[in-house]
This record gives structure tokens, C-alpha cells and sequence, in this order.
């Protein structure tokens, strides 16, 4: 990177110049001549240096812009962003672990392949909701991250790696996930009230991701395609065959099944009362094949009787 940031300092003098910048909210594109693909490059650049990496963050100035800049391969955990519009920015295998974005708005950036661990990618503020609007977080890294009262608007989440994480009263539109998502939660429940738009996911497409422990809590599914097969578990008249199956559990001589009936009534206690399909990783079911068969066993007998209802 130092060959291409010339000058006294070379690019330690230059990253104290953009951390200086996005402090104060000036442009910028002030501060090089460099460009990559129509942006400022500023790939690689490291902010914040060793005050940084021990948890001081970077705080840009509330209601900035920040527009047409490369920062792939960046250096900047802990970035705090209030009120920001970031528009046509790169962040491609950045690492972004702890950011905070408060009511802040992104819009035709990529983060693919970026570290956004323990990420807050949405905080409301004063009413204010963070956007999300045809944004790649292709192979991004989001374990522990949380997101409260967003929107996401043709987003792609190819490749991903998502667990332990939460979507609060968040909304989804032509968004797109693939890649491992491991106790992962979807929410319709707003912390601050907040009214969804419209429904909470209109053209959802999972049917290339693998769901394990991923709850849909008050989203009843009818804009969402899902993924089939093994080791996926998908079952009709989801509410019926939950019903069914916990009247029958636990079942004697089989240990197991106590746990699984508080892991389904649990679920079913979150679910919307439209909601018309399940679905489950099979390891989710049971700790080995054989709890497991047992439990698709009984999954599909319901179902079965549900349909004889219908």
C-alpha cells in the first residue's frame, strides 16, 4: 500500500488524515488523487492504530456522508457511525468487528468477505431506522452481531457465515441468503415500537442456505422460499402438526423427547398464527440419527393427520 500513498509519513500519515477527516466530517477526497474503480482508494488503510485495537473506536461525525471510497482490506473495529449515509463504498474483507451503526444508511455498498464481528449494523435513533439498500455482505463474517429495527432492500447474503445473531423488528425485501446460518433470529417484535412498512420478508430467498436453530418469530413465511431436503426438515400446516406433536410428548422410554418438546413449544410460542410451514435441521431434532428419525417420524405422522383434517 505504501506505493500508493507517495508523501512524508507514506500511509501512516494518511490514515491519520482520514481518521482526522471522518471525525470532523470533511471530505474525503481531499486528501488523494488515488482511485480505483471511480472511488478513493483507501484500501488497506489501518485507523486508529494501537489505541484503536484496544476497544477505543472510531467515532465519525453524526450526520456525515461518506460516499465513493474503496476501503477494502481496511483496518477500522469499533467504528461508531450516527445519522451517516454511506453511499458506493467498499468495505470488501474489511474488518469491521464491533461496529455501531445508529440510524445510519448504506446504500450500494459491498462488505463481502468483511469481519463484522459482534457488529450492532442497526440502533434506532429518535425514531431514525438504519437502511440497508442493495448491499452485498457476500462471505461476510457476522457471528455475534445484532441488528434492531433496520430495512433491507435487495440485499445479498451469498456464502455468508451468520450465528448467534439477532434481527429485531427488522424488515427484509428481494434479499437473498446463502452459506451457514446457526442460531440465527428473525423478529417481527420492535424495541422501540417501530411500524414495519409492509410485511417482514416479501421475496426472501433461503433455498441455497443451511438453517440450523433459525427461528422466524411472528413472520408467517408467505414471502420466503426455504430450503429442501436433507438435513433440512420442512412440514405443511405448521401450527397443526405442532400442536399434534406436543400433546404426544415427552414420550415414555424416550429421554430425549422432554427436550425436544420444550424446544418446539417454545417455538411455537413465538410463531405468527398464520404461519403454514416449519422447518428444522435435522441435529436440531435430536443429538443422534436415531432420536432424530424418531422425531421426523412423528413431524410427519402429524402432518399427515393434518392433512386428513384440511
Amino acid at each position: 500500500m505504501s506505493d500508493r500513498h507517495p508523501g512524508p509519513g507514506g500511509v501512516e500519515a494518511l490514515s491519520v488524515e482520514v481518521l482526522e477527516a471522518l471525525r470532523r466530517g470533511t471530505d474525503l477526497h481531499g486528501l488523494s488523487s488515488l482511485n480505483i474503480a471511480g472511488r478513493l482508494d483507501l484500501r488497506n488503510i489501518r485507523l486508529g492504530g494501537e489505541e484503536n485495537d484496544q476497544g477505543a473506536g472510531i467515532d465519525v461525525l453524526p450526520g456525515a456522508i461518506v460516499s465513493d471510497v474503496d476501503f477494502s482490506g481496511a483496518e477500522a473495529p469499533g467504528v461508531r457511525l450516527v445519522g451517516t449515509r454511506v453511499v458506493n463504498c467498499v468495505f470488501e474483507k474489511a474488518n469491521l468487528d464491533g461496529l455501531e451503526a445508529r440510524a445510519t444508511n448504506f446504500v450500494g455498498c459491498s462488505f463481502a468477505g468483511a469481519s463484522l464481528r459482534g457488529a450492532q449494523l442497526s440502533i434506532p435513533l429518535n425514531d431514525r431506522y438504519s437502511l440497508y439498500e442493495d448491499v452485498d455482505f457476500s462471505r461476510a463474517m457476522l457471528y455475534g452481531a445484532s441488528c434492531v429495527d433496520a430495512s433491507f432492500k435487495r440485499c445479498v447474503f451469498s456464502g455468508v457465515k451468520m450465528g448467534a445473531m439477532s434481527f429485531r423488528g427488522s424488515d427484509f425485501l428481494d434479499c437473498s441468503f446463502s452459506g451457514a446460518l446457526r442460531r440465527v433470529v428473525f423478529s417481527d417484535d420492535s424495541l422501540t415500537g417501530r411500524v414495519l412498512p409492509g410485511p417482514v420478508m416479501q421475496n426472501v430467498d433461503f433455498s441455497d442456505a443451511v438453517l440450523r436453530d433459525v427461528e422466524f418469530r411472528g413472520i408467517d413465511l408467505n414471502g420466503v422460499s426455504l430450503p429442501e431436503g436433507d438435513p433440512h426438515i420442512v412440514v405443511k400446516h405448521y401450527r397443526c402438526v405442532l400442536g399434534r406433536i406436543l400433546d404426544r410428548l415427552p414420550v415414555s422410554g424416550q429421554p430425549f423427547t422432554y427436550g425436544l418438546r420444550a424446544y418446539l413449544a417454545a417455538e411455537l410460542g413465538h410463531s405468527h398464527p398464520a404461519r403454514g410451514l416449519g422447518i428444522w435441521h435435522r441435529a436440531s431434532l435430536g443429538k443422534t440419527p436415531e432420536e432424530q428419525e424418531y422425531a421426523i417420524r412423528l413431524l410427519r405422522a402429524c402432518e399427515r393427520e393434518c392433512e386428513g383434517d384440511g
